[in-house]
């Protein structure tokens, strides 16, 4: 499968490297949903663009946009950041941005503002390519999952917060996993928030509290199906007045 470049140019211009190399990508190119598939990533780049107002050029020279590699797992966090960027244009968040990091360091991806706050999102994607534990119930699974990222997401989100002089501090966490969206709802995902702000563990030492939010304003679910969650502290409650 190979996007015509006249009926989606933006798909022939990101992607047809990436299904060159990775022809059998049924996961994330289905037959059976040929050619809505592409339609919905012409879509999306498009509005991307349009947001960021730059040209594709300029945003595939950044490497979490360059898919020609044939990586899936690549593919779908590059995805997993543009879906957050049409989500944020719904939302009516103004002066969207990708982050350019220094050398070197490590920061958050996107800044927006909202209500004359300025806010700093990092993404983590929850990919096809990687599964929960055997064994465990499906939010289990995903509050695992996640609490292996939420530490760096914090650092990357206190270094951005520092240097961009953002206000407010949001962890976005893109669930690709079919089971986890379609069947999880509201009160599953503001449970495995509620874990991460407080869970207390037992070990070696006796009881240990876990506090994974600490210094995060928010947690938004974005969901394969499209549904998405949003939790906020009452800092975060500032962008949504």
């Amino acid at each position: 499968m190979s996007p015509d470049p006249k009926a989606y140019p933006l798909c022939s211009f990101f992607l047809a490297g990436y299904l060159s190399n990775n022809p059998n990508d049924e996961d994330n190119f289905p037959a059976d949903q040929f050619p809505a598939g592409l339609e919905r990533y012409e879509q999306l780049f498009d509005s991307a663009l349009k947001v960021l107002g730059i040209s594709r050029e300029a945003l595939k020279k950044k490497s979490e946009f360059n898919f020609d590699s044939g990586n899936a797992a690549n593919l779908e966090g590059g995805i997993g950041i543009l879906r957050l960027i049409e989500a944020l244009r719904i939302e009516q968040f103004t002066n969207i941005m990708l982050v350019n990091p220094k050398k070197a360091s490590s920061v958050a991806d996107i800044t927006a503002e909202k209500n004359h706050e300025k806010v700093c999102f990092e993404i983590k994607t929850i990919t096809k390519q990687s599964s929960g534990r055997e064994g465990f119930f499906l939010e289990e699974q995903l509050y695992e999952k996640i609490l292996e990222s939420v530490p760096q997401a914090r650092k990357q989100l206190e270094a951005s917060a520092q240097d961009l002089q953002c206000t407010v501090k949001i962890f976005v966490c893109v669930i690709n996993w079919v089971d986890q969206s379609i069947y999880l709802g509201r009160d599953s995902f503001q449970h495995i928030v509620n874990r991460l702000e407080h869970d207390e563990t037992t070990g070696l030492h006796g009881v240990e509290v876990r506090e994974s939010l600490k210094g995060i304003d928010g947690v938004w679910f974005v969901l394969k199906m499209g549904n998405q969650f949003l939790f906020l502290n009452e800092r975060g409650k500032s962008i949504d007045h």
